[in-house]
């Protein structure tokens, strides 16, 4: 992609994003105090490798970019409240990675130990003994000061340029800092007492960053800095800096020692038998120096494995086939296989197939990052491994992978840990959002029944007793007597209803109690039926018990009612003038099975998909235009699973329909439920 294409998307991308339509602005905040990366020179200008980079990105388009450069801990503070957009000169960890989404990388930077001259230094053991200074909310605390054991006794430095001032004046001995930074600290202040030793350490991503979750702005930097990389832009940037001398510098000072080596092997060469004789003087020196520096890296071994074997992550390593070479002992604690069990097996054994499919893709992904020269970065997975016990454990695993020349994988390295515990509470929390949406779908569906259910019949009530009070002097007794009838029903209805919606809102508020007990089956209908012949009579309409002998069933009698007053009412509202109602009970086997019949309408396959969901929009009229909440069917469904039966319809457009459901005998239902 050239520079014109690349600037023609940053258009369109700030012309389309959601919240930032008119203004194209950026602003980019990091270190006023971080050269060469970023800082404030003496001037009061905005100069460093990555203003320079941001610069690149940005020239030509119409995006304008302001700058405020900080102190660093404000600078993070700053791009996670929104006041700047993107961060320069931040270093890619893991945890950072959780606030912050991370653009390719612009360079790599080595962590360096820069520590006083005057003092002796073999290896990395000899830190042991010396007093470091640390920086504050550095990477490489976490990195490697606290694994190696060298935090202690140390001091805290806010900056690099501090912390380097405090070894020059003695107050400590060495940091462990980045490489070019240390190099361009001591140059600029001309410190004769400090010195680079031992091996490069922390391999560190520099970056820029972005708020977690601002994709477009992040698209935008990365294509912008793939350009510059393309382009060779990014080179030219980072030798303006200085950014590669100091490794050419080292790699030149090799190539002298290894010339002068050389030399010095043609000259031993004409003095081999004094060389030897004095080698063979030596030797005994050597052994004994020998000796003493094993007996130091055994007891640095042993403080490694004392750190590996009790911590409670699983530490582990795995070759190019994904077979295990190493795991640590916190494996068994976590999911019981014995180190001896498991090494020499595929990874693989213990992961479920998607585990297995998720862990393949991302390989593939690593190959091509590696071929297209984006440099490996740790990668994190959640995935379900194997117990001994069959059951399996959540983990989230930090994976990285190392190559060989030719670009192959040769293996990787990880940690692992257990976040089951965390996976049920996220379960947890679905669980309750779920709940908490049924809750408010609950609340809306009352709402809505007062607010228009209740207020039909109230307006009847009112319209005709008004009418009654009005006209009562003219109103011939036949009139008033159907005006009246009109009112009672109504109120019965509304009665009926308020009744449903108490019920229904101390039910999904757990407020009703479970009380069953042994009661005459046949009373009770009876009682229901006698409750509900003034409104059948209104419509012609006969009820009818057919019952096969005395039942007694084991219910709540309160719950009972509800369900039988509720479906011969819903009955009623449905069978046309004339028709006829029939309640059954049949005691079978090990429960009782009642059934409320008409030949009403009917209704079809997809109606009864519908009759037990909160659904204004599934309500129907009855065959006298008799409105209903849909609430009185739903009730009657918990209440009969309170007692642990089942409700179901069996029903046929224009051949009516019957609600048949199932209670318990006492002794099926030894242990009622709650």
């Amino acid at each position: 992609m050239n520079k014109s294409i690349f600037i023609v998307l940053v258009f369109f991308g700030n012309l389309f994003q959601p919240t930032n339509l008119t203004a194209q602005n950026y602003v980019a905040g990091g270190d006023f105090d971080y050269a060469p990366f970023s800082f404030i020179d003496k001037a009061g200008k905005n100069r460093g490798l990555d203003i320079d980079v941001l610069e690149a990105i940005f020239e030509g388009s119409n995006i304008k970019l302001n700058y405020h450069l900080s102190a660093w801990d404000s600078a993070l503070f700053y791009i996670q409240t929104g006041k700047i957009d993107i961060i320069t000169g931040i270093i890619f960890s893991e945890n950072r990675s959780k606030f912050f989404d991370f653009t390719t990388p612009i360079h790599t930077e080595y962590y360096s130990i820069f520590i006083r001259s005057d003092l002796p230094f073999d290896n990395l053991s000899s830190l042991y003994d010396y007093k470091p200074i640390i920086l504050d909310g550095d990477i490489s605390i976490d990195a490697y000061l606290i694994p190696m054991g060298l935090f202690k006794n140390h001091l805290v430095a806010a900056s690099l340029p501090e912390a380097l001032a405090g070894i020059e004046s003695g107050l400590a001995d060495y940091v462990i800092a980045p490489n070019i930074l240390g190099i361009n600290e001591i140059e600029t202040n001309s410190y004769k007492n400090i010195e680079v030793k031992g091996p490069p350490i922390i391999p560190s991503i520099y970056c820029l960053a972005v708020k977690k979750g601002n994709t477009l702005l992040l698209n935008i930097l990365n294509q912008g800095i793939e350009v510059l990389r393309k382009s060779g832009k990014l080179y030219e940037i980072q030798k303006k800096w200085k950014i590669n001398e100091g490794y050419d510098a080292k790699y030149n000072r090799r190539t002298k020692i290894i010339w002068f080596g050389f030399i010095i092997a043609i000259l031993l060469l004409t003095l081999v038998f004094v060389w030897v004789w004095l080698l063979r003087m030596r030797i005994k020196q050597k052994t004994a120096t020998i000796f003493l520096k094993n007996q130091e890296l055994q007891k640095s071994e042993e403080k490694f494995r004392i750190i590996t074997e009790n911590s409670s992550d699983i530490i582990w390593h795995i070759d190019s086939n994904f077979c295990l070479t190493y795991i640590s002992p916190a494996d068994e604690r976590v999911r019981g296989f014995k180190k001896e069990d498991i090494l020499g097996n595929s990874l693989f054994s213990i992961l479920k197939p998607e585990g297995i499919e998720l862990l393949k893709e991302a390989n593939k992904k690593r190959i091509i990052d590696h071929r297209n020269g984006i440099a490996p970065v740790p990668v994190i997975y959640e995935l379900e491994q194997l117990c001994t016990d069959g059951s399996w454990v959540w983990v989230e695993a930090t994976a990285m992978a190392y190559f060989e020349p030719d670009g192959t994988i040769s293996g990787y390295h990880g940690v692992t840990r257990d976040i089951s515990e965390r996976k049920k509470a996220e379960k947890k929390l679905l669980e309750q959002e779920i709940l908490l949406r049924e809750h408010i779908a609950t609340k809306d569906k009352l709402f809505s029944i007062i607010a228009h259910d209740l207020k039909s019949p109230f307006n009847a009530i009112l319209g005709f007793s008004e009418l009654l009070i009005k006209n009562s002097a003219h109103f011939e007794a036949d009139t008033s007597k159907k005006y009246s009838e009109i009112i009672n029903t109504s109120a019965k209805n509304t009665l009926i209803l308020l009744d449903n919606l108490l019920s229904w809102a101390k039910a999904q508020t757990g407020q009703i109690i479970y009380n069953p007990e042994n009661a005459d089956l046949s009373a009770i209908v009876k009682e229901i039926l006698s409750m509900s012949d003034s409104v059948a009579k209104i419509k012609d309409i006969t009820l009818k018990f057919n019952q096969t002998g005395d039942i007694e069933v084991y219910a709540d009698t309160d719950m009972l009612k509800t369900i039988l007053r509720n479906l011969i009412s819903n009955a009623i509202k449905f069978t046309y003038p004339n028709g006829k109602i029939t309640v059954y009970a049949t005691q079978n086997q090990n429960s009782i099975e009642l059934a409320v019949s008409d030949n009403g309408i009917g209704m079809s396959e997809e109606t009864q998909n519908k009759l037990f969901v909160i659904d204004k929009e599934s309500i129907t009229l009855g065959t006298a235009d008799e409105k209903g909440s849909g609430l009185g069917l739903i009730l009657c469904k918990e209440f009969i699973e309170k007692h642990g039966g089942k409700l179901w319809v069996e029903s046929e457009i224009g051949k009516g329909s019957t609600f048949k459901f199932t209670l318990p005998l006492l002794a099926a239902f030894s242990h009622p439920l709650h």
